[in-house]
């Protein structure tokens, strides 16, 4: 497993690079700060270093000189160069730096001249730096400018974006944005200008789009991220010492809004009570004094420490010193409150149980949240009982293990780092609404699907494969069994097949991860805009492709492969095909299920990936399968035909008993081959003559041959049988091709085809596995032309309206769109 994890690891080391390689070529972007490095914003260098580590470019722009005395270690990996874009002081200099980028600046003259009402109404400082920032942009030959902050990097980088024509986007955190001193107008015309703008709570989110509606589209939710790596988890330690002092960290700059000062007096009152703690305050800043002078008056020397600035690695110590984490946010009488400390998130990774008040983003990660449950204690903002009481609660917590491990969960879902640098640059590449011109990376890594066979899982992929195509997509299929039955329209597509060789099973399902990961190596070097993986037991192929080079993934799902492989055939190390599906779930961008059971059997294997994760059952040619005429009677007798593999799952022995208990003499044609055939024809065998003259076993056609054996018949007929309720997560293509067809359908009532078919209109449902009611259906039908001709239209308009497989693709692309 080690040697397995190692070789994964390189896979990913070289596509990273290989896509390092093609990006340089396409973008690069440059970071717009205030001041850099700064001790207190982390989450900056942590999202440059994921950006990074994607294989993005980055250059970093400091508006002003940083005063900190201490780094962070993390700033010795950041790569990308750093120049200081200095605040001019002298009218001189400001021209020479118009002079300056007038000569490298394309149409800086003309951009200049008519922006320049607009101009006067920013700081003059801010313009020259703008200016300066437009020309440095131009040498460095950047694509894109991201500012974090809304106020001096945001109005410099949207200057710098109207000279340069280069687009800009802009992170908005909490006091550009609740601050008294912003500016409504101001902000406004910055969103309107941005290419997109990043918000890092859904309060913050929905307080924008509230007063920005125009603007709503624009304006994404993006949490910061963390490099989880280096925040393991640790379990609580339970039960605590008898006697004990309580253990309490907290952790940010000593400002009002931070409410260390409720927390300061939280602790006197529990001294009080006869609670025994120790606090631990890192951080430095404005308050410093005030604070120290508070603990005193309360004679909690000995209690609260006031330890200054930390690194990041120092802050990792302090939490897991910690018995628990508080973060006691207020809104300042300014306004400005908290966004979603970093620190909070850092210690609900560690495993640190964790209070915090409900200020802004706070109540999205802290308290009861929808599919995680308690992930920590949340408290009004500024209400001491209410925090002393969550400090008496947590400390006698029947669970802790169970608290911060969903806590946990919680952080990897919405808060790797990984993922968000991903979705940043997709935020700066969007796929577009259409398409065309996209470069799509098909992959199908099931040994069992021959791509270009005769299963109704080769014409599903064939379908999907025409589907793109017909929509204006660029498509290379990547697969380990290319079939041979190439139809003439898909003989044109570039295809890269890796083979499997192993016939030993446990050999094979080994084999299965190496031919993937090959794939996933030949994907990556094709660069393509997206991939899209039709799920299989042993291939990662999408998430390896993903998390190496950013480009969005669609993990297509269409049955329970892992309990379907257990029952009906053998799996070997169910772990690791669970380890897979978990994996895939997670880093696609968008997983697409044929049924709601696949969907929440999707869903419960990745219960973080449940937001996208969607429904979008299968569809049908409308163009291959043309429609029957509707006013043609056909002579007596009627023909019904059944089209699928003869397995015991599609009912034909049913199909059979009904033809012996019909009254009626119309004709049954069985199109389909599989392993079932000889029972079926030993059973067919044992009918009266006139019975058995009634009956066709037509064996197996191409695909291309489906549409003449139905346009030939006159009702079709899908007599599934029961199920145990496990098995009922089907969406059957063979209903589609029936109503693409227009002919009267007769089928059970399982699984989905009650939501597929409506009875009496487009179809004729019946009990399964019961073959008096399949021979009276079908009889009723054969008997009754006005109520068949009723029937195929309807199902016909069906198909064209809702099954076609170029709608179907469509609203598949509309989930990355």
């Amino acid at each position: 497993m080690r040697a397995s994890r190692a070789a994964n690891e390189g896979n990913r080391t070289a596509m990273t690079a290989r896509s390092e390689t093609s990006m340089r070529q396409q973008s690069k972007t440059g970071y717009v700060v205030k001041v850099y490095p700064r001790f207190s914003e982390t989450f900056v260098v942590t999202e440059i270093l994921a950006r990074e580590a994607r294989g993005e470019q980055i250059a970093i722009y400091a508006l002003r000189p940083t005063s900190d005395p201490r780094f962070h270690p993390e700033l010795a990996r950041v790569q990308a160069p750093v120049t200081f874009i200095a605040k001019e002081h002298k009218l001189g200099e400001v021209w020479a730096d118009v002079a300056e980028a007038e000569r490298t600046v394309p149409g800086f003259a003309q951009r200049f001249a008519e922006s320049l009402p607009e101009l006067a109404t920013f700081e003059a400082s801010e313009v020259a730096q703008g200016v300066r920032l437009a020309a440095e942009s131009i040498r460095a030959n950047l694509t894109h400018l991201h500012a974090h902050f809304g106020s001096l990097a945001g109005r410099v980088a949207e200057v710098a974006s109207r000279l340069s024509g280069i687009p800009y986007s802009v992170t908005l955190h909490a006091k550009d944005i609740f601050h008294e001193s912003v500016d409504e107008q101001r902000l406004g015309t910055l969103i309107e200008r941005a290419h997109h703008v990043v918000t890092i709570s859904r309060f913050n989110l929905e307080s924008l789009r509230d007063r920005y509606p125009e603007h709503a589209a624009k304006i994404v939710l993006q949490y910061n991220g963390l490099e989880l790596e280096r925040f393991p988890y640790r379990a609580p330690e339970t039960p605590r010492a008898p006697g004990a002092p309580l253990r309490i960290a907290a952790v940010g700059r000593l400002v009002e809004k931070k409410g260390f000062g409720l927390l300061i007096d939280a602790i006197a009152q529990l001294r009080d009570e006869g609670v025994e703690s120790e606090v631990r305050i890192a951080g430095d800043g404005e308050l410093e004094v005030e604070l120290a002078a508070r603990i005193a008056a309360q004679g909690l020397e000995a209690r609260v420490h006031l330890l200054g600035s930390r690194t990041q690695r120092e802050v990792g110590e302090l939490l897991r010193w910690a018995e628990m984490f508080v973060a006691p946010s207020i809104v300042g009488e300014d306004g400005n409150a908290d966004g979603l400390p970093t620190v909070l998130l850092e210690a609900m990774a560690t495993g640190t149980p964790s209070i915090a008040s409900d200020v802004t983003g706070m109540p999205e990660v802290i308290g009861r949240i929808d599919g995680f449950g308690e992930t920590g204690l949340l408290v009004p903002a500024g209400d001491r009982a209410a925090l002393v009481a969550a400090i008496r609660a947590l400390a006698a917590h029947p669970d802790l293990a169970l608290l911060t491990r969903r806590a946990r969960r919680l952080i990897e879902e919405r808060f790797d780092s990984a993922a968000q640098a991903n979705s940043l640059r997709r935020l700066q590449h969007p796929l577009p609404a259409s398409l065309v011109g996209q470069r799509v990376a098909y992959v199908c890594a099931d040994p069992g699907v021959p791509v270009f066979g005769t299963k109704g899982s080769s014409v599903h992929v064939q379908e999907v494969l025409r589907a793109l195509r017909a929509l204006g997509a660029s498509v290379q299929l990547y697969c380990v069994r290319r079939g041979d039955h190439v139809p003439a329209d898909l003989a044109d597509l570039a295809v890269t097949e890796v083979t499997v060789r192993a016939r030993d099973d446990g050999n094979r399902e080994r084999a299965v991860r190496a031919a993937a990961r090959e794939l996933a190596e030949r994907v990556a070097e094709s660069h393509p805009d997206i991939v899209y993986e039709r799920y299989s037991l042993w291939s990662c192929a999408l998430s390896e492709v993903t998390t190496a080079t950013g480009v969005p993934g669609i993990l297509e799902v269409n049955s329970p492969l892992i309990d379907e492989q257990r029952k009906h055939r053998q799996l070997h190390d169910e772990a690791g095909a669970r380890a897979n599906l978990r994996t895939q779930l997670e880093v696609a961008t968008s997983t697409v299920c044929v049924s709601p059971p696949v969907a929440e059997w999707a869903r419960l294997a990745a219960p973080e990936a449940s937001a996208r994760i969607h429904v979008i059952p299968n569809g049908v040619n409308t163009r291959r399968i043309a429609a029957t005429d509707a006013e043609i009677v056909r002579e007596a007798p009627v023909t019904v035909v059944f089209v699928g593999t003869l397995k015991p799952w599609h009912g034909v022995s049913t199909l059979l008993d009904a033809v012996s208990l019909s009254a009626l003499p119309w004709r049954l044609v069985i199109v389909g081959d599989g392993p079932e055939r000889e029972r079926l024809l030993e059973q067919a065998s044992a009918f009266p003559p006139d019975t058995r003259r009634r009956i066709e076993f037509a064996g197996a056609v191409a695909p291309s041959e489906v549409p003449r054996c139905l346009a030939a018949a006159s009702i079709a007929v899908a007599p599934y049988p029961a199920h145990d309720g496990e098995e009922g997560y089907f969406s059957p293509l063979k209903i589609y091709e029936y109503l693409a067809s227009g002919l009267p359908i007769v089928a059970s009532a399982t699984g989905q085809i009650p939501s597929i078919l409506d009875d009496g209109r487009t179809g004729v449902l019946v009990p399964p596995s019961d073959p008096r009611a399949l021979a009276a259906a079908l009889d009723d039908l054969a008997a009754d032309p006005a109520r068949r001709t009723s029937l195929s239209r309807a199902a016909r308009v069906q198909a064209e309206e809702h099954h076609d497989w170029r709608n179907v693709v469509t609203k598949i692309w509309r989930t990355v769109a």
